[in-house]
Parts: C-alpha cells; structure tokens; sequence
C-alpha cells in the first residue's frame, strides 16, 4: 500500500514534494551539503501536514527557512527549481511503493562511510542513470544492487560492503545501542548526533538528561551526589580529609553508579520494543555500565570521545558557553584540573576494559573514524561478510 505523499502543483502538473529537490537546488546556489540537506529537512516539517502545497508557496517556505538559518537576503532572486519534466521514479516494495529520493539515498549511503557530498554525488548519478534509461519503476531489490554496483565501480569493496551491512541492519532481530562516553567538554553530544543522523537512528539520550531527571525525584539530602555537575560531585565530600584530585574521581564514580541505573532501564525499553538509541554522557564509564546482561540481547557499542592536547580542550569551553549561555566557560576553567582527572580515569577504564578511544580533533575525521569502527565491531558481531551478506541483501 503506497504511503500518503505531499504534491508539488504548478498549473494542471502535480508531483511528489522530495527533499532532494530542495537539497539540490540550494546546493546548485553555494550552500554545503549538510545546510541544504538540513533546511530541506525543516522545510519538510514545516509543511508535512499538507496534502498539496504550490510551487509559489513552496519557494516562500524555503526562502523563510533559508532567512531563518541564514539572514535576509542570503539567497536573492530565490525561487524553487521547474518541476522535473518526467514524473518520480517509483520504488517498490514488498509492503509499499515510494517514489526514489536522493537526499534519503545519500543519508543512507552516509552510514558506509562515504562523506555527505560524495553520498549525494552517487545518489545524484543513480538516478540520472534510471532517468536516462527510461525507468519509472524499479523494485527495491533491483535498486539495492544498481546502488551496491555504483559503490564499487565509483569507490571500493570496503564502502560496498559497509553499505550491503547497514542495509542488512535495516530490519534488525535485536536494537542497535551505541553509547558516547568521555569527560566533559570532549565534544560528545555533536560527534552522537553528528554519527546518529548518518546511520538514521532517531532517538538520542543524555546522560544529562536522566541525572536531571533523577535529581527532581531525589531530595540532595536523599542523594547529594546527583545534585552536582560531573566535575564538581567531590564538593559534596569536603571535610572529609581527602585529596581532591581522588575525591572528585570518586564522587564521580559515585554519581555514574546512580545515572547508569537509569542508562540501564532505557536498554531495558529499547530492547523490549526493538528500537535502536544513540546515549551520550559523562557517566558512560566503561566497566561500570555492566552490560554483560545486555549483549545477548542487542547489538551494543560503547566508544570514548577524548580530547588529549590540553590548549585545544581549553579552547572548546568558550564555544560552549557560546552555544549555551548557562554553560559558563570560566566555572569550566576552574575545574578543568578535575576534568583532566575524570577524562584520565575513563581511557585507564577504557583501555582496560578494551574499549575503543577516538581522539575528536576534528568533526569530519572522527565521525568518519567512529563509523569505521561501528562497522568493524558490527560485521563480527552478525558473522556475515563478503558473498555471505551479498547473498542476504541483493
């Protein structure tokens, strides 16, 4: 059964609205990949609840969201593009027929490893190429290895491979959980949603976000230790004769072992309904996360985000408070000592346990690295490569 579409409709023509539509004409006009990929993206939810939107109308939504992310008069003389000449490609499939897309291609392609504009390159060429031969349908098993093809001829094995993966995973028998530790400041939160929007998964959890939880539901006399950020838990045990330097990575231990109760209830939930989750925190430390239990059960990768050169860790707290106003980059200055200490407690319990570290330095690299290694750790955990998964996808 083919899913409610949204049209196009210019005169007595109409056809299916595609972000790639969107994507391409703001990339044609000096935008990046990933800006126009993601106004198209709110462009789409501006004007989803609609059946049929004008092209008139669809290039005042743009321009609005383009002013919006990027000031007035950014784009002069803007206007949406003609409405293609021949109608969408039809995909179909077993349970419903969509029309071909490049900006969700591209997406999926991201997840081997290829870079957003190289990703959307090989989406463009796939379907100038089906345009080119004439084709308005063409069955989702055929496409996979038009795509599979255009991969290898254009890159190599290990991107075809990785693509044949993650397709493979599309419909998975257990969840996908990738789990983003490392102290604060690392740059988590931007390499988790950075990694989670190129494999698709749409849901994201904070460590943060269950401390503050837990912290409404415990009184600080009940539980003092949640009622303080990461760095400044050792507060709490003043008095007590202590090195501080010991005494902040124990009260941070601490206040880990609390958050991961709830870290471990969400697992718990993605697992019983089957939903794949990217978590990201401070309080993912391994060794203490215990997900011995959980392994039979999902397909689940912890990764350390670390930042080693200690001038280029200093740098990013500016930006933060930048980002966030309550994120003051002094009260960060002051406890940076403690947060070395936290960091260097993590990659000892990373190294031990055999966790993968990836140095952040830059955004690109180390998503690019983390993607690697996700694909690495998940081709031996389903024990398929080469003719054995080409068997199962194409």
């Amino acid at each position: 059964m083919a899913r409610d579409n949204l049209y196009v409709v210019e005169g007595d023509r109409k056809v299916p609205f595609l972000r790639g539509m969107v994507t391409h004409s703001l990339l044609e006009r000096g935008l990046t990949f990933e800006e126009a990929y993601e106004t198209a993206r709110e462009v789409r939810a501006r004007i989803r609840r609609r059946k049929t939107i004008t092209k008139a109308e669809l290039s005042k939504v743009v321009r609005s969201v383009v002013e919006k992310r990027f000031g007035k008069g950014y784009l002069n003389n803007f206007s949406t593009p003609p409405l293609p000449a021949r109608p969408a490609i039809l995909v179909t499939g077993q349970h419903q027929d969509f029309p071909f897309s490049k900006g969700i291609l591209s997406q999926s392609l991201q997840a081997s490893g290829l870079e957003p504009s190289s990703a959307y390159e090989v989406a463009r060429h796939i379907e100038d190429q089906l345009q080119k031969k004439g084709t308005a349908k063409i069955s989702s098993d055929k496409l996979r290895r038009v795509i599979y093809l255009t991969i290898l001829e254009n890159y190599d094995e290990r991107f075809a491979e990785r693509y044949l993966l993650w397709r493979y995973l599309k419909s998975p028998d257990r969840p996908l959980v990738i789990l983003f530790g490392g102290a604060t400041g690392t740059g988590k939160t931007t390499v988790a949603g950075e990694v989670a929007h190129r494999l698709g998964v749409g849901r994201i959890l904070a460590t943060d976000t269950i401390r503050q939880i837990m912290r409404t539901m415990f009184s600080k006399d009940l539980l003092p230790a949640i009622h303080y950020s990461s760095y400044e838990a050792w507060k709490e045990r003043e008095g007590l004769g202590e090195d501080r330097a010991e005494a902040a990575v124990e009260a941070f231990r601490e206040q880990s072992g609390r958050v991961l109760v709830g870290v471990r209830a969400m697992l718990e939930r993605a697992i019983h309904e089957n939903f794949s989750i990217v978590i990201e925190g401070v309080h993912l430390v391994p060794g203490l996360m215990e997900l011995d239990e959980f392994v039979d059960r999902a397909y689940i990768l912890p990764l350390v985000i670390s930042t080693l050169n200690k001038e280029a860790y200093l740098a990013r707290f500016p930006i933060r408070q930048r980002e966030a106003e309550n994120r003051s980059s002094e009260r960060y200055r002051q406890n940076f000592p403690y947060i070395l200490e936290i960091q260097n407690y993590i990659l000892e319990m990373a190294e031990h346990y055999e966790i993968p570290i990836v140095e952040n330095v830059n955004l690109d690299q180390t998503v690019s690295s983390i993607l690697s290694v996700i694909t690495n750790a998940l081709r031996e955990k389903v024990h398929l490569t080469g003719e054995d998964l080409r068997s199962r996808v194409l």
